[in-house]
């Protein structure tokens, strides 16, 4: 089943962004980012950097994505815009976009390595699954925010329609589990960055649980 309030894509310029307060134990549960459109409407993105459970959060990031593969997003007006779950929307999906795969590389991962979760050795080690450490996925954000022109925010959009949540890779949890429910593809929440200078380019940033498989079928579900 798909998220229940759909799936949307939130654009426009970072106005402000900051952490959640730490709870009673010392948890960060969600990154926000406030983002401004060009017609000065401000939304709210909360974007799961951390985990308040035992399952931690996985990155992975791409400094230097191919906006071949982006270029229908890339052309969309600012605001909160609802996406279709399909390859053609301009929808994110981990494990089905060309443009989330693994770039030619020829060096492969260390068989030893405990930085990722993955019996998977050529996968390219510049777009592993990192684990949060407790401030790397923060500071990595930060550095991401810094100068960037407009971002793209890909989630569950709030009650209200004034932000997104769920910014997070939504397929692939354990069958019966709390979240399984919500499983589906091409409706993986992440964020765009795109830069103007020095030069054009563009960064992603996706966050996963360490519960979440990378091998789903048609429906989402781990296989």
């Amino acid at each position: 089943m798909p998220l229940s309030r759909g799936y949307s894509v939130l654009i426009g310029a970072v106005a402000n962004h900051h952490i959640d307060p730490p709870d009673h134990l010392g948890r960060w549960p969600h990154y926000h980012i406030e983002v401004k459109t060009d017609s000065d409407t401000l939304y709210d993105s909360a974007i799961n950097l951390k985990s308040i459970s035992e399952a931690k959060v996985q990155y992975r990031d791409f400094r230097n994505a191919d906006r071949k593969f982006f270029s229908n997003i890339l052309s969309t007006t600012d605001g909160l815009h609802t996406l279709a779950s399909n390859s053609e929307s301009g929808a994110l999906d981990v494990i089905r976009h060309p443009g989330l795969q693994d770039p030619v590389c020829e060096q492969k991962p260390k068989a030893s390595s405990t930085n990722i979760e993955t019996n998977d050795l050529n996968r390219c080690p510049c777009t592993q699954w990192w684990l949060e450490s407790g401030t790397n996925t923060i500071e990595l954000m930060k550095y991401y925010l810094d100068s960037v022109n407009r971002v793209y925010i890909f989630g569950e959009p709030y009650e209200n329609n004034k932000g997104v949540h769920n910014v997070h890779m939504t397929q692939g949890d354990p069958v019966g589990s709390e979240f399984a429910v919500e499983d589906g593809i091409w409706q993986d929440g992440g964020v765009i960055f795109e830069y103007t200078q020095p030069e054009p380019r563009l960064s992603i940033l996706i966050t996963k649980f360490q519960t979440q498989s990378l091998n789903t079928d048609n429906n989402g579900r781990p296989v």
